[in-house]
């Protein structure tokens, strides 16, 4: 009797580990908590500026020192600003210099940086922001839509990077137009934290 009571155990034991083996099947179910875990969450890190869960990935982000300035646009609805050291600037972009320009037109916006007194061979960006630099250093980034996502084309992100001499001019165009709600331009260092160290009222 003991034994048939242990050979119905064992064969239930054996049902239980075939069933928990078959549950973490690849592709009839989830192998671990992680799988669920939203992907989207799994690399948001505490952003800056109210930037909560942004990266600073930067993904999309594009500039062509070659393309069309902005000042140059026949026909555009050109504004411009000039770049001041923010009081955040960290030691070695005090002394940055420059001019932005935004230029509305048929074909969009377009957005150029032309910027001194960088580091030399250095990588940065640049996004639009909806406040004057007076505001919480520009406040958040400006969006075409309110409602939609923190990269481009919701979002006019223009990375660069300095020359030998410490210079750099780029250009990015957004097929949208609507950009009146860009009040300013910022420029950030490229790291983790995109800290802030130069801005230009539009």
């Amino acid at each position: 009797m003991r034994n048939r009571r242990a050979g119905m155990v064992l064969a239930a034991l054996s049902a239980t580990a075939l069933a928990l083996s078959a549950c973490g099947d690849t592709e009839g179910g989830v192998e671990n908590a992680a799988d669920t875990a939203d992907p989207t969450t799994a690399s948001e890190t505490s952003g800056h500026d109210g930037h909560s869960g942004h990266d600073h990935s930067h993904e999309g982000a594009t500039g062509d020192p070659n393309a069309t300035p902005a000042n140059e646009i026949e026909g555009a609805n050109l504004v411009e600003g000039t770049f001041k050291p923010l009081e955040s600037a960290p030691a070695g972009t005090e002394t940055v210099t420059g001019t932005a320009y935004l230029a509305r037109h048929d074909d969009g916006t377009t957005v150029t940086i032309d910027v001194e007194g960088l580091q030399p061979d250095a990588a940065y960006m640049s996004h639009l922001h909806a406040r004057p630099c007076a505001e919480d250093n520009g406040g958040p980034h400006f969006k075409f839509d309110a409602k939609g996502t923190d990269e481009p084309p919701n979002e006019v992100h223009i990375a660069f990077t300095a020359d030998a001499e410490g210079t750099a001019t780029s250009t990015v165009t957004n097929d949208n137009p609507n950009s009146e709600g860009a009040k300013s331009i910022v420029l950030h260092l490229d790291d983790k934290d995109g800290t802030k160290f130069a801005c230009a009222d539009f």
